[in-house]
């Protein structure tokens, strides 16, 4: 969430937006940032971070106390210092004085009226954090490897007194029971209710057909308090070190694992950023330093585990009252992307299908196809990140060609929509299912589609976005004032589509589905996710045309 925004919300604790001022501090910083967790506030001033903690009581947590969020942030120093200990530095109280907010943090045990108390931590260089890593395209593989190499030290030293307690099939079976139930009232949707139905199933098997193995493990010391949630917005590569923060304090039931848990939390996360290749060599370099091979045997199931955890925390989100529409929006396409995942890693992928969303510029498509993505986990190919790679050019270059001319021209689309169908089909082969981004709005583009449909014996879905005339120029001007933008299309580029856009009468009705995004597109992904599920089922008669 943004700063700027945060700062300006009303919804923000008193003592939170206190904070938000520099001569807050003794050390006053420049500018103070503010980023939010579901049971956090995190403020980053000058050298230090902050961390208050929400006076919050969910299913699995109980803030909602002075004197419990105390004891948490004593916790998260005492735990995080296994991993980190130069980066926490200790907890502080916050008093009333004179009817403004004062920092204490000398000899704080002994203060007794403050109103809150806050986590005070070394502050980590955002540009080493490894999902900031990956997003530059920075992290290697040697970087993955020393993660690994640090969780197997890690390991070797953790307590494990309590392993049978928290690590037995038995303990398992209720763990991942419990984490579903905890769902389930956040969920409406009939198509999410049966799908976390068949992961209950899976859970109940795959329990049932290891529980030897799982109990061996909880014996033979493979069970442990571990970090509990180490994901890849929880690890930093400083120079020569390897710190692994924000550890789960607050659930001495939720920290204890199996290792091959606490691996496949940032394997499964590393997936989620499209980095199978890292994931892949975490899981391999940490068997190879433990010598603990029946980690393969339970990666999946773990990995699945995980992913319903961040299912839980993005769907809580998504129903909580103070967050914006666009907040609640942007946490339940979070919550779609990790069910995607949880499907996958139940042996249970989606249907091998081709989707084509097109439509003119501004219609929503590229929103509805990431939305698409994370529900259906097909991968997403767009023709306008294509048609920069065959330009040779950055794909936030800006290009201000003239309709139909330059890398816009019919012969450079042409070769757009071919390069972008072979990609397809090279991925329906592997088995994976496809989203096609881009306008098709010529019969001749479709038709490469349907043949490479037809080829592989895949269904090929055409979901065409439609929005309101007001509300797509409203988009294109509000998009050119972004940076970061792919895309080249102005208000301009999409009333000359318009004209030169060729009905889909072509495509069986079946096929051809219209989404509506004038009001967004959140709810137009459900409709069309339900309709592709309803239509790729065995019994559904039909061909790709």
């Amino acid at each position: 969430m943004g700063i700027n925004q945060l700062a300006t919300d009303r919804r923000l604790p008193p003592l939170v937006r206190a904070m938000m001022k520099p001569d807050f501090f003794a050390d006053p910083p420049a500018r103070v940032e503010l980023k939010e967790t579901l049971i956090s506030f995190v403020l980053l001033a000058g050298h230090y971070a902050y961390k208050v903690k929400k006076p919050a009581h969910l299913a699995f947590l109980d803030a909602s106390t002075a004197e419990r969020r105390k004891h948490l942030c004593e916790e998260e120093v005492r735990l995080n210092r296994r991993l980190s200990p130069q980066v926490y530095l200790g907890v502080i109280a916050m008093v009333v004085r004179d009817g403004r907010y004062v920092l204490i943090e000398d000899d704080v045990a002994h203060v007794r009226d403050a109103v809150e108390y806050a986590v005070k931590m070394r502050r980590l260089p955002s540009d080493r954090m490894l999902d900031q890593m990956i997003a530059d395209g920075t992290a290697s593989l040697e970087d993955i490897r020393s993660i690994a190499e640090r969780l197997v030290t890690f390991h070797a030293s953790a307590a494990k007194d309590r392993a049978w307690s928290y690590g037995s099939a038995e303990a398992i079976s209720c763990l991942v029971a419990d984490n579903l139930g905890e769902i389930e009232p956040t969920v409406a949707e009939p198509l999410i209710r049966a799908k976390l139905a068949r992961l209950s199933y899976y859970f109940k098997q795959f329990t049932s057909a290891h529980r030897e193995l799982l109990d061996q493990r909880a014996r033979n010391g493979f069970v442990l308090e571990g970090h509990g949630d180490v994901r890849c917005d929880c690890v930093c590569l400083t120079a020569g070190r390897v710190e692994i923060f924000d550890c789960l304090e607050f659930s001495e039931r939720l920290r204890y694992c199996d290792v091959a848990a606490e691996i496949a939390f940032l394997a499964m996360d590393l997936d989620r950023l499209g980095q199978s290749n890292l994931s892949d060599e975490l899981v391999r370099r940490y068997v190879e330093l433990s010598n603990d091979p029946d980690i393969l045997k339970l990666m999946a199931f773990y990995k699945c585990y995980r992913a319903t955890i961040r299912l839980k925390v993005e769907l809580i989100r998504s129903i909580e009252p103070d967050r914006s529409s666009k907040e609640q929006a942007e946490a339940l396409a979070r919550a779609q992307i990790y069910l995607g995942l949880a499907m996958k890693y139940a042996g249970e992928p989606p249907a091998k299908n081709l989707v084509i969303v097109c439509g003119v510029s501004g219609s929503g498509k590229s929103t509805l196809a990431r939305q698409l993505a994370g529900r259906l986990g097909f991968e997403v190919l767009s023709s306008d990140v294509e048609r920069k790679r065959l330009a040779g050019i950055a794909p936030t270059t800006h290009c201000p060609e003239r309709f139909r001319a330059g890398i816009y021209s019919d012969s450079f689309s042409r070769r757009v929509y071919e390069e972008l169908l072979v990609n397809a089909e090279k991925l329906l082969k592997q088995g994976n299912g496809v989203i096609v981004d881009a306008t098709f709005r010529h019969r001749g583009e479709r038709a490469l589609a349907i043949e490479v449909a037809m080829r592989l014996g895949v269904k090929a879905f055409f979901v065409e976005c439609r929005a309101e005339p007001d509300e797509i120029r409203r988009r294109l001007i509000e998009r050119q004032t972004r940076a970061g933008e792919v895309s080249d299309a102005t208000v301009e580029t999409y009333l000359e589509q318009v004209n030169d856009f060729e009905p889909l009468v072509e495509i069986h009705a079946g096929f051809h589905l219209v989404a509506d995004t004038s009001r967004g597109t959140a709810e137009a992904a459900a409709v069309v996710e339900r309709e592709i599920d309803r239509l790729s089922r065995p019994s559904i008669a039909g061909d790709s045309s």
